[in-house]
């Protein structure tokens, strides 16, 4: 082969490979694109504060100025919303437990997939979303028990309640 031959074909497996690589780099970058900046906001956003609770309007009975039968029928309310509570958290525990049991095993075994990981969250994903449903439920069902004026003085007056609201 002659040297003039050589440095050709050299040179072409250089050129040829230098394009190969910046094909690849060009490439990657266009695999992921960067999320939306909504996706992203919303992400990052921190959680509407849960409507109170029976048990919060309670609390403020005298700024709301409730009627004895509000005040028992929020009662009321309440302790069957602290039964349910007791019921839905019992499960989510268990379910956040199983979940957490599983994802040590597929650490420790290195064997797992996407699939797999998102079947045996579904059953915490469930009761987590059962749980928010419920609380939100309850709390529109304390709100119906409120006069319009109340409601009012509800949305004003500033809460202690942390976000996401009582578990």
């Amino acid at each position: 082969m002659s040297p003039r031959v050589r440095y050709l074909s050299t040179s072409l497996a250089l050129l040829a490979v230098g394009l190969g690589y910046a094909l690849i780099q060009g490439r990657v970058g266009r695999l992921a694109p960067p999320p939306p900046a909504r996706a992203e906001a919303a992400r990052h956003a921190p959680l509407a504060p849960a409507p109170p609770a029976a048990r919060q309007i309670l609390d403020r009975g005298t700024v709301l100025s409730l009627t004895s039968d509000q005040m028992d029928r929020l009662e009321t309310l309440d302790q069957q919303w602290r039964r349910e509570l007791a019921k839905l958290e019992t499960a989510l525990t268990a379910a956040e437990q199983e979940l957490s049991r599983f994802m040590r095993d597929a650490q420790a075994g290195g064997k797992t997939n996407l699939q797999e990981i998102q079947r045996r969250s579904a059953e915490f994903r469930d009761r987590s979303a059962a749980l928010r449903e419920r609380r939100q439920i309850h709390a529109e069902m304390a709100a119906r028990l409120l006069t319009e004026t109340q409601r009012r003085v509800l949305a004003q007056a500033p809460s202690s309640q942390t976000p996401g609201g009582d578990r």
